[in-house]
This record gives structure tokens, sequence and C-alpha cells, in this order.
């Protein structure tokens, strides 16, 4: 058993994805070697690709729906889409005749299922936007065949990122049923596609890297530039006031599987430097290094700790200062 064959199963979380899945929506495998690409660009701090479902707004299903999430993405039509045969739709005229053939595809007016799967593909500013809506379109080519999609590129905020509809349904009238590991094989799909355009880039996990804290919501970050304020945030702030009151530091819930976690990661990547270096692949080797540096000396503490800390932090320096 070959070094990629180990490294693919364990980073991909030990499943046989290096041979092409039956189904839809990922039905496309791994070129072996992936889990080293990804963990050497990692220790190297190239940018982390990003692929997310957001969250639905409004109540509309159905075609509804479908409409509603094409004009959003469209701009209200004033942006090109393309969809899964190449074709550029531009206008609210092009736009109607997409939607007629979506309901050709037996996507009825009204469901109470999701009809639709929005996705979007996302880069660090800085990132070629050009390349990343390529690499979309191959991502979505391979990963979504046989279902009807459109897409367009965005460039309205500082990350180039592209807005993808895909129809749950396949032409076969087989639904898809994405989980949180699609979601990472995604992300490790849509790099591979980014590398293809030039951009070195990762798709690792927050395990991979020792990170605890999940990135900021980019709809909170929106909100907080808006001066609004989240429930989450409104419920955070509250139990941060009790636990200032009561002299009390949050408790990291699932401290003791992290740091097992992190011990397992430590020993499969020390594992594998050794084997690249005496491979004769230093580089990897010293990119594996680093990366499991950054692991070690990651901090464990949760967000509710790290506020707690901050706060406690300053009412001791404004004592010290009386």
């Amino acid at each position: 058993m070959g070094l990629n064959y180990r490294v693919d199963n364990w980073f991909l979380g030990y499943e046989r994805s290096i041979k092409p899945r039956k189904g839809g929506g990922g039905g496309h495998g791994f070129k072996s070697g992936t889990g080293l690409k990804n963990l050497k660009a990692a220790g190297l701090k190239k940018p982390e690709v990003m692929v997310k479902i957001p969250k639905r707004t409004g109540n509309s299903s159905g075609m509804k729906g479908v409409k509603n999430h094409l004009d959003y993405i469209s701009r209200n039509a004033s942006l090109e889409l393309e969809n899964q045969d190449g074709h550029k739709i531009s206008g609210t005229k092009d736009i109607k005749e997409t939607l007629g053939d979506w309901r050709n595809f037996g996507i009825p007016e009204n469901s109470e299922k999701r009809e639709a799967l929005n996705l979007v593909l996302s880069m660090p500013p800085g990132t070629d936007p050009q390349a990343v809506k390529d690499a979309a379109r191959e991502f979505a080519k391979e990963q979504f065949k046989g279902h009807q999609y459109v897409f367009v590129l965005h460039t309205d905020e500082p990350h180039p990122h592209v807005h993808l509809a895909v129809s749950m349904r396949d032409e076969l009238g087989k639904r898809m049923n994405p989980r949180k590991n699609d979601l990472f094989h995604w992300r490790v799909h849509f790099a591979e596609k980014m590398r293809e355009q030039g951009v070195d880039c990762a798709a690792t996990k927050r395990q991979h890297r020792g990170k605890v804290q999940k990135g900021e919501h980019s709809i909170l970050r929106n909100m907080q530039k808006r001066g609004a304020v989240s429930e989450i945030q409104k419920s955070q702030v509250e139990e941060l006031i009790i636990a200032i009151k009561e002299n009390k530091r949050p408790l990291h819930p699932f401290l003791k599987e992290h740091l097992e976690t992190k011990r397992m990661i430590g020993e499969e990547y020390r594992f594998l430097a050794k084997e690249l270096y005496q491979a004769g692949l230093k580089t990897e080797a010293r990119a594996i290094s680093l990366l499991n540096r950054e692991v070690m000396q990651a901090d464990n503490k949760t967000r509710a700790q790290e506020r707690f800390d901050d706060v406690i932090g300053v009412v001791k320096e404004q004592e010290l200062n009386r």
C-alpha cells in the first residue's frame, strides 16, 4: 500500500473516495495524492478555498424558490448567468426561459422539499476572479453531471465568489442528499480545479490546522457592518455577562475529544514528514512539519473562553492602574 493511498484515506476521512462513487452530487473520485497536495499547501500557508451552503432566506419553495434565488444571484437579471450546457443567460427573458427548462425537468411549482441546492464557491481577496469562475465551471461539470444548474461570478465583495444553483434531482429523478462530509469533499474538488487554473491553494478541515474556533460567519459579519445585532450575538453577550458575574470561566464542552484528535493528527504528521524526508521529498516534509508545529502550538480556547479572558484581562489592568 503506497504512501499516497494511506494519506488520501486518512485525509478524506477513511472513505474510499479515490474511486468514483455512484449516484449524483459528487459522482467523480479524487486524484491520487490529493491529501498530500492539500496538506502541503496548508503547511506553506496557501489560501484555503471555501464552499458553503448559505442559510435559506424566505419561505419560498418549489419553482418560486428557484426563481427568487436566480433573481438574487443575477442581481435581478443584471448579471450574466451560465448553465450546465455552457449557454449564457442574460436578461429577464433568458432567465424566464431557463425557469421553463427547470419546470420541464420535473420541479413542481410548490414543494415541501428543497428543490435547488445553493452553493457559494469562494476564494480570498486578490485571487483572479476569472480563475475562480473557470474553476467553478469545471467543478460543477464534474460534480453535478445530469443536473440542471446555473452559476454566476460576483465581484462586489473583496473575495471573488461564484453562486451555483443546482437542481436537487438529476435527469433520472434521483435526489441529492448532501451531508457535512460532502461539503469537505466539494472543497477538495474545488481546490483541485483552482490548482488547474494555476492558483496554489488548500482545502483542509479546521482539525488539520489545529483550529478550535470556526471562522466568522459572513452573514454575521455583514450584519455587523450594518450595525445590526443577531440573536446569536445577543445570546453570547448574555452568557458572557453571567460568566463574569459568577467569575466562572466558560468550559470547553469538547476539550477531551479535541485534545485526542490533536494527538492523533500530530502522530500522523510526524509519520508523514519522516516518510517524505526519507523518500527525498524534503519540501513536502518541511511543509508537513510546519503544519504539525502549528497544530501542536494552536490555542485550545473556545470563542466564549477567549471573550471571557479578554474582559477579565481588561478589568485586571484597570485595577492595577488605579
